[in-house]
């Protein structure tokens, strides 16, 4: 297939709009967040054939807006061009480029591109895991808890019920203002469920000698890995945590580009790469990403956005498993109406051509932000 294919539009127009979705179940928290919504912003790339795609970029209670205004400027650079996914992204990073080549502008990057691949798709009328390459049928999943403030015996009765559902591994929250107590719960927690696999996730909340002291006290637990144990932008600290303990390290819902993605990795500063599609450029971003993990024998073990990075993975010879959030499926969020489905701990995408994702469009406006 090349660019002359018929099938293959040329873009129309784009439409974008932002939303701000509120957790029903009440607010997430952790160590260095509150949070009392998701903000999505959604946009809908329609090509000269009648046929749209639509992307989206995510945050935590904040930024829809100032995403969706940095899309708005990307629009001219866009319009008008052949509908190619990886060039339209190498044309829209290089032009994004000098006002940051991470964050905010990889935010709406992956807008973009998830948009253009779900077009694509459609246009060829396959889905999205065969486009790119299908490498496996269904995708394993591990259970996510945000749980910091639940007590021990909720805890223990979330991660037996992961362990019910077939699930791969669990993971729960730590940073208890004393270190001790989440020795405690983790102890009883391990205690319950035997060899189930378990990770922890210390969201970034730790200075380098507490996140030392932390990795030596849990070494008993045999855990899984432990995410985020230092701020996300302090690759030598975790070089340096690495260096001097044996649990794994997990990282990358804070982390946005591949230059910095490929530092961590060839300083070996992590061994379960957590890369967000909806933060790292999309698609194509995280591609490029799962492409230097492989080259570094290391498992995409993708953050969030269950419906879109389960189905991704397949397409990914280098997988551990996707993240199940208790409460942060889009689809209990009432983000998304259809996507693909869970079947006995595993994830089997969406058989619809393009991303697979139907977005529920009344509830999305009935919390639209003004743009």
């Amino acid at each position: 297939m090349t660019i002359t294919d018929s099938r293959i539009p040329r873009i129309e127009s784009i439409e974008l709009s932002a939303s701000r979705v509120p957790l029903p179940d009440g607010p997430w928290g952790d160590q260095i967040h509150h949070v009392t919504d998701i903000e999505v912003t959604l946009v809908d790339v329609r090509g000269d054939n009648g046929l749209v795609g639509t992307g989206f970029s995510h945050t935590s209670g904040m930024g829809g807006a100032t995403i969706a205004a940095l899309v708005g400027e990307m629009i001219p650079n866009v319009v008008g061009r052949p509908l190619s996914p990886q060039g339209i992204w190498h044309s829209s990073y290089r032009y994004v480029h000098d006002i940051g080549g991470a964050g905010v502008t990889t935010h709406a990057l992956s807008a973009i591109d998830i948009a253009c691949w779900d077009l694509l798709g459609k246009s060829l009328g396959v889905p999205l895991v065969d486009l790119i390459g299908r490498v496996r049928d269904r995708v394993p999943l591990y259970g996510s808890g945000i749980n910091l403030n639940r007590s021990v015996e909720e805890v223990v009765e979330q991660a037996r019920r992961w362990q019910a559902l077939g699930y791969a591994a669990g993971k729960v929250k730590v940073g208890k203002p004393d270190l001790e107590e989440d020795v405690e719960r983790l102890t009883k927690i391990r205690e319950a469920i035997g060899a189930f696999p378990l990770a922890v996730d210390a969201n970034q909340g730790w200075s380098y000698p507490e996140a030392l002291r932390a990795f030596k006290r849990f070494e008993h637990l045999d855990l899984l890995w432990i995410e985020e144990p230092l701020p996300s932008d302090d690759i030598t600290g975790h070089v340096r945590l690495r260096e001097r303990t044996s649990t794994p390290i997990g990282l990358g819902e804070n982390v946005y580009n591949l230059p910095q993605f490929t530092e961590y990795i060839e300083r070996g500063a992590v061994d379960f790469v957590q890369a967000d599609l909806g933060r790292v450029g999309g698609i194509t971003g995280y591609l490029d990403i799962a492409t230097v993990a492989r080259a570094h024998n290391l498992p995409m073990t993708p953050h969030f956005v269950l419906e879109l990075s389960a189905s991704l993975l397949a397409a990914v010879p280098n997988i551990s498993y996707a993240e199940v959030t208790d409460g942060g499926r889009w689809q209990e969020l009432g983000i998304v109406s259809e996507a693909g489905t869970e079947v006995d701990g595993f994830y089997v995408p969406s058989d619809r051509p393009g991303n697979g994702l139907v977005f529920d469009r009344e509830y999305l406006a009935r919390h639209a932000i003004t743009l």
